[in-house]
């Protein structure tokens, strides 16, 4: 081989010219001196070197130099007749080319490898023994050898071509894989040279590349084995190989193309082309057969399937493998085992290339991982149920230690996460792989919940570092890649797998939701790597339109199963559809909930992240462009959260958590959710919209709640309830729920009410509301109550550190203490039972005991709440009676009010179903047990009450300390009463409640009659300013204008039941007497006697309508404070109005209001359409005259203006005449006159009274009325003419002078007037000279009327009357003190202890609390006074205010919720008047 190579290169040399001819002659003749045998190798050289010559730079010279080295070389080396055969450069004619061809024949062209043209008999026997061998091959080693003997002997014999032969033992090889381990041996003991080997196969490989033919896969097992046993290279075979890799990755590019294509036409099924099959059935009648046209679901998925393959035609496994040769050899050898070859030439290849193009490599490539884990899978998940049969020898797989290594930790397993991630979600092509994998990892996690990893694998798992790019990651962050990765991608591709979807469940259960919630948005958005997964994908959003278009009520059960099989495949894009229907038609929620029965439990929890992922859209408003309301689709997903978690288990702490994620950022819209959650799953529900009775249950225990409390449909679920209990516990998620919606309240009210429409932001308010009620109902329910306690904060930290307003942070925090009031009351009562126990006796404990135990325990209690007032509030106890305070806030309805009605209502209900109950005896049973148990809660409430009641009866003497006389009712109003009352009607009625149960203990320093008069008249003494100041308006009326929809109602629930307290008390005389005479709450400078009250009502009736009229009537009136009057209004209709005149004049105003607002603002307009129903339906006593009420002037009406009125009242009302008021008599008649018929009109022809009366009645009814001299008030005043009008509002309804501001002022008696020297406002005699002035000019017109005669007969017979009497002004004054000192002395005996005289008045404004009276003569004023003189005096009354604010240096109020006074260290300043901020 040197001298070949020698000579080779010397004759290269001299083509190239880098020697002469001359030169390389004298080296031959060197070389021929050493060796003789030189002449055959250097023909050889010459005939390779000659075509150098003629493909040189330089050929011509290249090829001169190459003949003159020949004739060098000719007979002196070489005989000349060898050169010219083998030489072309002597070959000159056509016999030279025939030689030529000859030659070619010869050395090149295989012809001795032709059957054909050789003798076939050796090959036959050849090919005969190695088939026999191969059948019947024995695992013996020398069977290779004796086969290997007799393939010599038959070349021997028959003289046949060895690489023949070796030719003929690949294709048997080729035949017969199974019998690998044979034909290596018998290759290796033939000793074929590896590259022979490899130049035969790729000449294989190369005859297959031509005319598209088809590469067998067999020729790939081949290759693998001999890859595998290292008998070839596998990067010298490759090189015979195609395509090559710029083919690959246009392939791979246009496969991702394809795949678009396929997926956006799956979406669209059409089936237009296919026959309707009728699907015969039943009619529901069961009387004969009912034929449907129908499509079958398999034929629409068959018809889905033949598009897809059409377009998916050169891109199948099949065609792939036969053409791609790489890609087949890849899966030949990962088939074989061979993973580290295999990994190499995948790592060629574009990523997923070689498992998104071939399935099968994707099952061999699981069928090794499976190999790998399948001991470490018995150790740790087997069950092992047949035994011994798990642990049957099995066959060996020889890898040849190139698979992977045996998985025999929780560390190898993290490590073969590298192998997984080849694959991704294609793990799905062989299921118990994919099952083994996910069983390990679940086991592994619940060894890791249970702490039961050992220490070792602990150190190694959260150290271990791992090769490439997982080396920064532990074993837990590996794992959650795979199962985001490939586990739970892997559904998608499996084939409606319902038990994968269970065992994905199980490990996905031991995940926080937000870690499952990331793996589903991965799931459902990162398909474009997976183009398998896109094709799905889009194959199920088909199918789901389709059964979605055909799902109705009737076929809820067939198309539900359809859903739930599209669903174990990709939940993800379902339920997104789903949804996005349902936020279309509302009414699509029902059939939807009832077709959601066949999901599992991971399409649900999928299912709670796609609504999730539907609320955070940023791409929805929450609210409508049109009118700033919540939008459809909002409302359409809080009705179906609802229904979904209430019938099934869906987990509830992510949509929880997102809503007070939400609540944190100051979102309050999602709210929603929460709401209809508690709605749904429990019975608790939002308290507004409640009737009357539902109120009353509520006062009850949870039982009487649970029966009658509610007022929807929807049925009770005990399971849905608990679950959501336990929801709510995990991470005290229920307390900052609650804390978060009552800080969001505060922040919508304060911050974002700037930004908001006032509609919105009033409903907002009140959803907050709503919902912080709804839940701590809730919680105080399920929750028991000694873990209620444990979770909640205390008051301090609740008022102070969560700065959460009084009645959210009362309403918090009532249920801790009822339960530690009992926890007290149980440990005080076993130790009274234990000391009585040691004293040798052995006897219960009485009820006395009992009570005072608990009492005991309640004055504990409310001795802790007035400590953590203190801290919050320092000084508390110098401006406040804290002990009230703490009291009043800390005590429900429960407590204070058995609600025996409602309690009797839900038995008689109970008994009236278990009569009508069909069940049987089961049914009535159930019905008894619940009888006795609300029988049970009825007495125990009974007992609870009267313990709290006797404890109050025993402190009520120091609820209110006497320092607080003067400045309790600010605290009793603004503190206490107002806030609690607009905060639900439940606490409205409370209280109301809580004021009648003050009021019947007689309760020291309480001032009942006082409260109900500022109450009743405190909006209206804002709103009466309405006329003069307009520019005020919108300060004047802040506490009405701000409010809420619900605070006004429940405002107007706490007034129906002051009105209903004071017309109970109006009604008799005996009645009052009884519950007011002589009461502490009575009395302010004198006891109110009955008379006296009654002019009150009469008042408040007059306020109630000056306010109502001056905001209805006026156009550009606020939406807000219209609303909030209507509301009010309806709500008060059982107390208000009970005057003619009133119900009459409210029915106009509101009439007119409907007919203003119609097409303008239309909810206003079905208000007061509304009020006006209700004021007409209702079932009351009305009043005809003011004189029928109260002992007041009657309402006078000129001639002049009733005509107007009844044309007025006529075009307004649209009414026949009949149906409207007529009063018809005298304002005082006299028992000369006829007797004259009063028609009432009956409030719209419902019940209302009609009174007929005489005037001997009249006068009979005036008799049984107590004198002028009896009466309390101020004595008898000249007679005025009041300018009234009729409906009872006054012309110029101005405020009282300035001088007189304070309601005690406006009502002093001339002898107290006569007291104050100092302060004299007018003189008694410029008073009567006024009086007489004003008595002339209303005489003189009423001389033009032609009643004038009538009226001023009655006044003399009135002045005739009073001089019989004999009794003079001072004969009055004496009397009235001597009825006052001995009332005073017997109230001393009933209503305790007296109030502290008054100091010395300094000044007019500055009085005690005994100079309250009230302003019981509504004083008229000549109706002939100009509008010049009104204007003088409104602006000489403006500017004593403009002086008084200056000398006080006050400014003008602030708008505000609710007014909070600001005190001054003057106590003393005049309550009606007092400065708000």
């Amino acid at each position: 081989m040197a001298m070949f190579e020698t000579l080779t290169q010397l004759c290269l040399d001299i083509v190239h010219m880098k020697i002469s001819p001359a030169e390389g002659f004298e080296r031959i003749l060197v070389e021929k001196s050493e060796r003789e045998a030189i002449s055959s190798e250097l023909i050889d050289v010459l005939v390779l070197t000659e075509p150098e010559s003629e493909f040189a730079e330089n050929a011509s010279t290249s090829k001169a130099n190459f003949e003159s080295f020949v004739h060098l070389l000719t007979n002196t080396i070489i005989p000349e007749e060898i050169l010219r055969l083998e030489l072309d450069c002597y070959k000159k004619d056509d016999h030279n080319k025939a030689l030529i061809r000859l030659k070619t024949k010869v050395y090149f062209k295989q012809a001795k490898f032709n059957l054909f043209r050789e003798e076939s008999e050796g090959y036959s026997k050849l090919i005969t023994e190695l088939m026999e061998s191969a059948e019947n091959c024995q695992s013996n080693d020398d069977y290779a050898k004796v086969i290997k003997n007799r393939v010599l002997s038959l070349i021997g014999q028959f003289n046949l071509d060895p690489n023949r032969v070796t030719d003929i033992i690949l294709e048997v090889f080729e035949i017969f894989p199974k019998q690998k381990l044979y034909f290596i041996e018998l290759l290796k003991e033939i000793d074929v040279v590896p590259e022979y080997l490899c130049s035969i196969l790729g000449f294989k490989y190369t005859f297959y590349q031509s005319d598209k033919k088809k590469t067998p896969y067999s020729l790939y097992v081949l290759t693998a084995y001999l890859i595998q046993h290292e008998m070839i290279d596998l990067m010298k075979i490759l090189a015979y190989m195609i395509p090559k890799l710029e083919t690959i990755k246009e392939g791979h590019r246009a496969r991702m193309t394809n795949a678009q294509e396929r997926a956006s036409k799956a979406e669209t099924i059409s089936t237009a082309s296919i026959p309707i099959l009728d699907s015969r059935g039943y009619e529901e009648n069961g009387m004969g057969p009912a034929a449907t046209s129908t499509i079958s679901f398999t034929t629409v998925i068959q018809l889905q399937e033949d598009e897809d393959v059409k377009l998916s035609e050169g891109f199948n496994e099949e065609s792939v493998l036969s053409t791609n040769q790489k890609l087949g050899l890849a899966c030949a050898l990962l088939e074989n085992g061979n993973w580290k070859q295999a990994q190499m030439l995948i790592d060629r290849l574009p990523e997923y290339y070689a498992v998104q193009a071939s399935p099968r490599l994707c099952r061999a490539l699981c069928k090794i991982i499976e190999r790998a884990i399948d001991d470490f899978y018995r150790q740790n998940c087997s069950l092992n149920l047949f035994g011994d049969l798990t642990n049957s020898k099995k066959p060996v797989f020889d890898d040849m230690g190139n698979g992977l290594k045996p998985i025999e930790s929780w560390d190898d397993l993290g490590q073969l996460a590298s192998v997984l991630a080849y694959l991704g979600p294609r793990l799905a092509y062989r299921a118990t792989t994919n099952i083994k994998i996910l069983r390990l990892l679940t086991a592994y996690y619940q060894k890791v919940e249970k702490d039961e990893l050992s220490k070792d694998e602990k150190r190694r798992i959260f150290i271990l570092l791992l090769p490439s790019q997982f080396s920064h990651f532990s074993v837990n962050q590996i794992f959650i890649e795979v199962v985001s990765e490939c586990l739970l991608p892997s559904l998608t591709l499996s084939d409606t797998n319902v038990a994968l979807s269970e065992e994905l469940w199980q490990l996905l259960q031991l995940f926080p939701y937000s870690w499952r919630y990331w793996m589903y948005s991965k799931w459902n958005n990162e398909t474009a790597r997976h183009p398998e997964m896109h094709i799905m994908k889009g194959k199920i959003h088909g199918r789901t339109k389709y059964v979605l278009k055909r799902l109705s009520k009737e076929t809820v059960k067939m198309m539900g199963r359809q859903l739930g099989k599209l669903c174990h495949i990709h939940p993800s894009t379902v339920l997104s559809y789903l949804l996005s229907q349902v936020q279309t038609f509302d009414n699509f929620i029902g059939p939807v909930v009832d077709s959601l029965r066949y999901l599992t439990s991971l399409e649900f929890d999928v299912l709670t992240y796609c609504i999730i992922s539907q609320l955070a859209d940023p791409s929805k408003q929450a609210l409508k462009s049109t009118d700033a309301t919540i939008s459809p689709w909002l409302q359409a997903l809080g009705t179906l959260v609802g229904s979904l978690y209430r019938r099934y288990p869906l987990e509830l702490n992510g949509m929880l958590d997102y809503v007070l994620n939400q609540l944190k950022l100051c979102k309050s819209y999602d709210m929603l959710l929460l709401r209809e959650i508690i709605q749904n799953m429990s019975w608790i529900e939002s308290i507004s919209g409640a009737t009357k009775e539902q109120i009353e249950a509520l006062g009850g225990g949870d039982l009487l709640k649970q029966e009658a409390g509610g007022y929807s449909t929807a049925t009770k679920n005990r399971k849905a309830a608990q679950r959501l209990r336990d929801a709510l516990l995990k991470g005290d998620l229920a307390v900052g729920l609650c804390i978060s919606i009552a800080q969001q309240k505060e922040h919508i009210m304060y911050n974002e009410s700037a930004t908001l429409p006032l509609k919105l932001a009033g409903k907002m308010v009140d959803q907050c509301s709503d919902t912080f009620q709804q839940l701590v109902s809730f919680l105080s329910v399920y929750m028991r109550n000694e873990d209620f306690a444990k979770r909640v904060p205390s008051v301090r930290e609740l008022l102070s550190e969560f700065s959460l307003g009084m009645e959210a942070t009362m309403c918090l925090a009532r249920p801790t203490f009822f339960s530690k009031i009992l926890d007290n009351y149980d440990l005080a009562k076993k130790s009274t039972k234990a000391a009585v126990d040691e004293a040798g006796q052995k006897a219960r404990l009485d009820t006395h005991q009992k009570t005072e135990i608990f009492t005991n325990a309640l004055e504990s209690q409310v001795e802790i709440v007035m400590n953590e007032l203190k801290e919050v509030y320092p000084g508390m106890e110098e401006t406040a009676p804290v002990r009230f305070f703490a009291v009043f806030w800390m005590l429900t309805m429960y407590d204070i009010e058995v609600p025996t009605s409602a309690y009797d209502r839900t038995l008689e209900a109970l008994k009236k179903a278990s009569r009508e109950d069909n069940h049987g005896s089961k049914g009535k049973k159930t019905d008894k047990q619940l009888e006795s148990k609300l029988r049970e809660e009825q007495k125990r409430q009974v007992e609870h009450v009267e313990r709290y009641k006797a404890w109050l009866s025993n402190r009520k003497d120091v609820l209110i300390e006497e320092k607080f006389h003067n400045s309790v009712i600010e605290v009793l109003i603004q503190q206490c009463i107002l806030p609690r009352a607009i905060f639900s009607e439940l606490d409205a009625v409370f209280c109301g409640q809580f004021i009648k149960m003050l009021h019947e203990m007689r309760t020291p320093f309480f001032p009942t009659i006082v409260i109900m008069d500022r109450v009743c008249i405190l909006l209206v003494l804002e709103l009466h300013l309405i006329i003069f100041f307009f520019q005020l308006f919108e300060n004047v009326i802040a506490l009405i204008a701000g409010l809420t929809e619900n605070e006004a109602n429940s405002l107007a629930c706490l007034f129906e039941i002051l009105l209903s307290m004071s017309q109970r008390w109006h009604s008799e005389k005996e009645i009052f007497e009884k519950e007011c005479a002589g009461f502490p709450g009575m009395i302010t400078k004198q006891a109110i006697e009955y008379q006296t009250f009654r002019k009150l009502c009469y008042r408040w009736q007059n306020r109630f309508v000056y306010m109502f009229k001056a905001v209805l009537t006026k156009e550009d009136s606020n939406y807000v404070l219209i609303r909030n009057s209507l509301i009010m209004m309806t709500k008060m209709t059982s107390g208000f109005p009970v005057i003619s005149h009133c119900v009459t004049s409210m029915e106009t105003v509101a009439t007119k209001l409907k007919d203003r607002e119609k097409g303008k603002r239309d909810d206003l307009s079905l208000k007061a359409a509304s009020y006006v129903g209700k004021l007409k339906m209702r079932n009351v006593k009305i009043f005809a005259q003011n004189s029928d009420y109260a002992n007041v002037a009657n309402k006078k009406v000129s001639t002049a203006e009733k005509p107007k009125k009844k044309e007025t009242t006529e075009k307004t009302d649209g009414e026949p005449a009949d149906k409207k008021l007529k009063v018809e008599g005298k304002k005082n008649g006299t028992s000369a006159e006829k007797a004259t018929k009063e028609e009432v009109q009956q409030n719209g022809g419902a019940s209302g009274t009609v009174e007929k009366k005489t005037t001997s009645d009249e006068n009979k009814e005036r008799k049984k009325r107590p004198g002028k001299t009896s009466a309390p008030s101020a004595p008898k005043e000249p007679k005025k003419e009041s300018d009234s009008t009729e409906d009872g509002e006054r012309i110029t309804p101005s405020p009282p002078p300035a001088k007189k501001t304070r309601i005690g002022d406006r009502l002093k008696r001339p002898e107290e007037e006569k007291k104050d020297d100092k302060e004299p406002i007018k003189d008694t005699d410029s008073e009567k000279g006024e009086s007489k002035k004003k008595r002339e000019k209303s005489r003189e017109r009423k001389d033009k009327d032609p009643s004038g005669k009538e009226k001023r007969s009655e006044k003399e017979k009135e002045k005739k009357q009073h001089k019989e009497n004999g009794e003079s002004q001072k004969d009055q004054k004496i009397l009235k003190d001597q009825r006052q000192k001995s009332k005073s002395e017997e109230r001393k005996e009933v209503a305790g202890p007296t109030l502290p005289e008054a100091p010395p008045k300094k000044d007019e404004k500055k009085s005690s609390r005994k100079a309250i009276e009230f302003d019981l003569e509504e004083t008229p004023r000549p109706a002939s006074s100009s509008s010049s003189s009104r204007k003088e005096k409104k602006e000489e009354r403006k500017e004593e205010r403009k002086e008084e604010r200056k000398e006080k240096k006050e400014d003008l109020p602030k708008a505000s919720r609710i007014a909070e006074p600001v005190r001054e260290k003057t106590s003393g300043r005049d309550r009606g008047h007092r400065t708000y901020r």
